[in-house]
């Protein structure tokens, strides 16, 4: 195995960990009491040169792996399992939203939220957009996206 390759994997597992740690560390709980702030913003900045890496290294691997397909069949049927599990995640994501909403006792704008006129991006809602789930389907559009463009470059 090439080292890149190597490099790559470690990377992705990076970004793994980071969206786990901003999920699960730095995200505060809802039936906790939060003043200091939204400290999973730092770690945001701070990874988001490794999770870059990591999208690019998808993209790099996808095409790579696409363009080593000689049969289209099997191209689009690797296309149409990442479209379906793209619109899973998509319902997942969804739901994982709406049931941190109602813990959280509802929107930023309801007086009875633990959110009320912090916005959307807090240290309440940082693992509406960094988990496992947004993690995978960041990953898969990478991969369509890499896949599509070893198809338009063939064509």
């Amino acid at each position: 195995m090439k080292k890149i390759y190597i490099f790559g994997v470690i990377v992705i597992l990076l970004s793994l960990l980071g969206f786990y740690l901003i999920e699960n560390i730095f995200t505060i709980k809802p039936n906790v009491t939060s003043g200091n702030g939204n400290l999973g913003i730092l770690i945001i900045f701070l990874l988001s040169p490794i999770f870059i890496a990591g999208y690019f290294f998808t993209y790099k691997m996808a095409r790579e792996i696409s363009y080593n397909i000689k049969k289209k069949i099997i191209r689009v049927f690797i296309l149409s399992l990442s479209l379906i599990c793209s619109i899973i995640l998509v319902f997942l994501i969804v739901n994982y939203i709406n049931e941190l909403i109602i813990a959280l006792g509802g929107t930023p704008s309801n007086p009875d939220s633990r959110i009320y006129r912090f916005g959307w991006f807090n240290q309440y809602t940082n693992s509406m957009y960094f988990n496992l789930f947004t993690f995978l389907l960041t990953h898969i559009i990478t991969f369509i996206i890499g896949n599509l463009s070893v198809i338009k470059t063939k064509l």
